[in-house]
């Protein structure tokens, strides 16, 4: 209800003087007309001052209906409100706040609202929260409230400037409210989105790597060469820092380093010494598969590490398998972190790929060596040919003698021009009929029937 429906107190006074005035004030000496006049205007005036009570019970209702109604909006909103004096302080919150800190709301009041938030947010709060008075204006925050039994909430806030209220002392206080939304369920969803988008990329990578080792597989350009980059990718998507590859010696017994990869860490070990196949990575020899320890130093196999060797805080050896049968090694070690199952799948798809490698490379050395071979028996071929071919063609020779006539014009027996030009050796023997004519006293050969 507005001063245009009611007068002013000061119009009210000033008309019941004016009233009083015009009366007399001894009601004897008052004529009857004055008396029943008089009794007129007093209950005009009671009626109209319970019109006016009247009225002001229903802007009371209205009034409290009103702020009921705000009490209603202000309390059971689904976002926290608060307000904030001048340092901070809650003088007023709703019970979605005390929900998202676990208290009730009065519990709230005269208390520091820095004071529920996370140890980190608080200080950043408390550093921000002048530039948030003065001017709140398009400003927010994300912080996490330290509830009480419940688990972290996530929360943002948006300040906007409170009407300034008068203190008993006339001075105008500075107010904020702010606006705490509950946004957990949204971090939680972008957290679940960037794990998916990290595993994603993360899988992208894998592929990558093992198809770039797939093709170093393919291109085959030495078996050191192929080994040493899926090495590198194996090292790379795993995270570990340093690691070699070693194939199993003739007899079984140790391994053959091909190459050793320290990380920059120190070690003084000769690489020429023998490796013996004992320790983890005879586990990954005799299992056939992908072994690992991500405490190494505190193991049963440390006692293996010869002095000097770089240390180890985590290993992992991956088998380099073919037709059953481990032939070789892949190991990596000090990974920031620990290995997991997800490199060993990783390890173990390499390590195939190296092993694949090792098989093409011995399957190439073989075909090598029978393509020599093959060289060898073609030229050989090739030779015996060209000396079979020296006796090919139109000899001269003698009708009496039967010597031969050779390139360079001289006349040679015919055994002699035979042998030098063919593996042929002659040895002298007569036979049956010249026997009977230059031999007839010897009987050299029975006679035929």
């Amino acid at each position: 209800m507005t001063s245009k429906n009611f007068p002013s107190a000061d119009a009210l006074r000033a008309r019941a003087e004016n009233i009083a005035k015009s009366k007399p004030r001894q009601p004897e000496s008052m004529t009857p007309e004055q008396m029943h006049d008089l009794l007129e205007e007093f209950q005009i005036h009671e009626i109209e001052l319970e019109l006016q009570n009247e009225e002001l019970r229903r802007s009371h209702i209205k009034e409290e209906e009103t702020r009921q109604h705000y009490f209603n909006l202000f309390h059971h909103a689904p976002v926290g409100y608060a307000v904030l004096d001048s340092a901070g302080i809650i003088k007023q919150a709703n019970a979605a706040l005390g929900k998202m800190i676990g208290k009730e709301s009065a519990e709230l009041h005269h208390k520091a609202f820095a004071d529920f938030l996370r140890p980190e947010d608080s200080h950043v709060f408390r550093s921000r929260f002048k530039s948030l008075l003065n001017y709140p204006d398009g400003k927010s925050l994300e912080v996490q409230i330290a509830s009480k039994g419940i688990s972290t909430i996530h929360a943002s806030i948006h300040a906007v400037p409170h009407p300034r209220k008068t203190s008993k002392e006339g001075n105008a206080t500075e107010e904020l409210l702010l606006s705490i939304t509950d946004i957990t369920v949204q971090k939680k969803a972008e957290a679940q989105l960037q794990e998916a988008l990290d595993s994603t990329r993360q899988q992208s990578q894998e592929i990558s790597g093992l198809l770039k080792g797939a093709r170093a597989v393919l291109e085959q350009k030495g078996f050191a060469q192929t080994a040493r980059l899926i090495f590198d990718v194996c090292r790379e998507l795993t995270g570990a820092a340093s690691g070699y590859v070693a194939l199993l010696s003739d007899d079984g017994e140790e391994n053959e380093l091909l190459f050793l990869e320290a990380g920059g860490l120190p070690c003084t070990v000769d690489p020429k010494l023998p490796m013996p196949v004992r320790g983890l990575r005879a586990e990954a020899y005799h299992l056939n598969k992908v072994v690992y320890d991500n405490d190494f130093m505190e193991s049963q196999w440390v006692k293996y590490m010869p002095p000097g060797h770089v240390v180890l805080n985590n290993v992992l050896f991956a088998p380099l398998v073919i037709e059953g049968v481990t032939v070789g090694i892949m190991g990596l070690a000090n990974k920031d972190g620990d290995f997991n199952e997800n490199d060993v799948k990783l390890a173990a798809g390499l390590g195939e790929l190296t092993a694949i490698a090792l098989q093409n490379s011995r399957n190439l050395e073989k075909r090598q060596e029978a393509e020599k071979a093959r060289e060898r028996m073609i030229q050989e071929l090739e030779t015996a040919l060209a000396e079979v071919k020296k006796l090919s063609g139109l000899l001269p020779i003698c009708a009496h003698c039967k010597k031969i006539r050779d390139d360079q014009g001289y006349w040679r027996q015919l055994e002699a021009y035979i042998t030098s030009h063919s593996e042929v050796w002659f040895s002298h023997s007569v036979c049956p009929t010249c026997a009977k004519i230059h031999y007839p006293d010897i009987d050299i050969y029975e006679e035929e029937p």
